[in-house]
């Protein structure tokens, strides 16, 4: 443990010192849980991240094991932290810099960058420019479909769980983790080529229409987290249609499986089968003890009851027509500020190509990961569920609290750590009210926790009739509607649709709710985010990196949002 902060945070690196929670908050929205972290993030994956650095050419093997933990990432306060220095000297020896790493990834606003001598490295440069040609060329990526194939052979052989002895559920989710480094590494380098083809349009276009990066991009197609969704509107449209699915699903989302399973053998047989092949998603995915769709179906449930309020002609299909008109025009804008150049038109179109590709493909790596992961969430979840009706655990999701050497513990001797993980849940808890620093500098020296003030303490200028509030382009079009702030998606109830959706950031499983609403708002996220991703998948405006937007929106204001500047316009409150 780091002496700043909390029981699983980490010591800040002094080579890389700046870290942000800038796209961190898009993967881990809330305090990370013990055991997510300890047994699964810092063990395995901040390995596979910097492994996935090492194959990208970005750095040598060497270089990110100096210290006692790879620099790539960090937990402070119990959240996790991008270790922004560590990604701008990776554009700075890809040659596009570390400015267009910051328009990428993070934001204006972040804190300039010190350079050193060793940020240049011309021979991993050279290998880089070879790199960035296979970005730009490239129509295969042959790790993420390896890795996919290892990810459903994992779901596919998942053992009869209720079966296995606490130490074998333990030691079977234990050996998924080597896997979960491995798909890391397709994570990192999807992640980090996705910039590529819109820094490129960014260089080709310059000043002449910054929205036009965005609006010629468009859909990347058979986009992985958008998937759900599909198949979630396929199964509302059933219930639209039945009259007494309809009223079953009148009586209320608690209890609704049940319902379904006892007088709606045929659908809750289709619900199933969507279990087996999506239930893997779920707010705060990432973390292993947050619940998915598979752990607490009521979370699917909801999400259905939302959309079978929608006609028909709000399927995510329906807007595909706009979308090509859009994206032939700002085409057309775009190939009038390249000129006649064929060279210029060329490399124009590679770029958007390999825009639209990455942005697939990291959304594929993506899900690879977040399937090996669920497989040992389900064995864990099942280890909590005996404990908890045992006596052992006030609530299943206490095992969480542990730590992975605590587990071992919990098998021979679950009732001496009853006490101890009761109280760590009640500290857990109380980090989620931290109103924590978005920049860490560890050569200031990190804050204590006790320094971090909460939520509440810190003062926040609410928007009023004709505010601006200003982000970043994400997704093109315009919309109008009320403003719903929604901070998880385990209480959308009172989300309507044709309403703005506001949110802190979203992650796959928020993807239904984006065919709701009108357009996105997110307090976080820039050019590769889930939110510009899945946004532009399904056709709706979103402005990505509106700072606040969460707390300086009223809840129920009239605002008109423009994906194609960022812009968000408060009409009325």
């Amino acid at each position: 443990m780091a002496e700043h902060g909390w029981l699983i945070d980490t010591v800040p690196s002094q080579q890389f010192p700046v870290y942000t929670r800038l796209n961190a908050n898009d993967v881990l929205p809330d305090p990370i849980t013990p055991l997510g972290a300890s047994f699964c993030w810092i063990p395995h994956i901040i390995p596979g991240w910097a492994a996935g650095y090492a194959a990208l050419d970005a750095f040598t093997p060497s270089e990110l094991a100096q210290e006692e933990m790879a620099p790539v990432a960090g937990f402070f306060y119990g959240y996790l932290y991008i270790n922004q220095s560590n990604v701008r000297v990776v554009g700075i020896r890809a040659g596009i810099g570390w400015r267009a790493i910051d328009a990428a990834f993070f934001s204006a606003d972040s804190p300039p960058h010190d350079e050193r001598p060793d940020d240049v490295n011309a021979e991993l440069s050279a290998r880089m420019a070879a790199r960035t040609q296979w970005a730009l060329t490239t129509t295969t990526f042959p790790e993420v479909e390896e890795e996919r194939q290892i990810a459903e052979r994992v779901r596919v052989a998942r053992p009869d769980l209720a079966t296995l002895s606490p130490a074998a559920l333990v030691m079977y989710a234990r050996s998924l983790m080597p896997l979960e480094r491995l798909c890391w590494r397709s994570e990192t380098i999807a992640s980090n080529q996705a910039a590529t083809g819109p820094a490129v349009l960014a260089q080709l276009l310059g000043e002449a229409d910054a929205s036009l990066v965005v609006q010629v991009i468009g859909q990347a197609g058979e986009v992985d987290s958008a998937a759900p969704s599909f198949a979630l509107w396929d199964l509302s449209r059933v219930v639209r249609a039945d009259p007494s699915l309809t009223a079953t699903f009148d009586g209320g989302v608690d209890g609704l499986l049940g319902r379904l399973e006892a007088g709606h053998a045929d659908f809750a047989s289709q619900f199933h089968r969507f279990l087996r092949d999506f239930g893997y998603r779920g707010p705060s995915e990432w973390d292993l003890g947050a619940d998915s769709w598979e752990t607490r179906p009521e979370l699917a449930l909801g999400l259905v009851d939302r959309l079978r309020q929608l006609d028909d002609q709000a399927s995510p299909g329906s807007r595909q027509g706009e979308q090509d008109r859009q994206r032939a025009e700002a085409t057309a804008k775009a190939f009038a500020v390249l000129g006649e150049s064929v060279e210029a038109r060329q490399t124009f179109e590679l770029a958007v190509a390999s825009a639209r590709r990455f942005g697939a493909w990291r959304e594929r790596a993506k899900t690879n990961c977040i399937k090996v992961m669920h497989e040992a969430r389900m064995a864990l979840t099942e280890l909590a569920r005996r404990l908890h009706a045992e006596g052992h655990l006030a609530s299943p999701q206490q095992l969480f609290m542990a730590t992975d050497e605590e587990l071992d513990v919990l098998i021979a001797e679950p009732q001496a750590l009853t006490e101890r993980l009761a109280e760590r849940e009640r500290e857990w808890h109380r980090l989620a009210g931290l109103d924590i620093p978005t920049f860490l500098d560890s050569r200031a020296g990190v804050p204590a926790l006790a320094d971090i003030p909460r939520r509440e303490q810190a003062g926040v200028q609410v928007a009023r009739a004709g505010d601006v509030l200003q982000g970043g382009p994400a997704s093109a079009g315009v919309a109008r509607g009320r403003a719903r702030i929604v901070r998880d998606t385990a209480s959308i109830s009172e989300f309507q649709p044709g309403e703005v959706l506001v949110a802190p950031q979203t992650d796959p499983s928020w993807t239904p709710l984006f065919m709701v609403a009108s357009a996105v708002v997110v307090d976080v996220g820039a050019m590769g985010s889930h939110a510009m991703i899945v946004s532009r998948e399904l056709g709706i405006p979103c402005a990505a990196g509106v700072t606040g937007a969460t707390r300086r929106i009223p809840d129920g204001a009239e605002v008109e949002v423009d994906g194609s500047t960022g812009r968000v316009t408060v009409l009325s409150v």
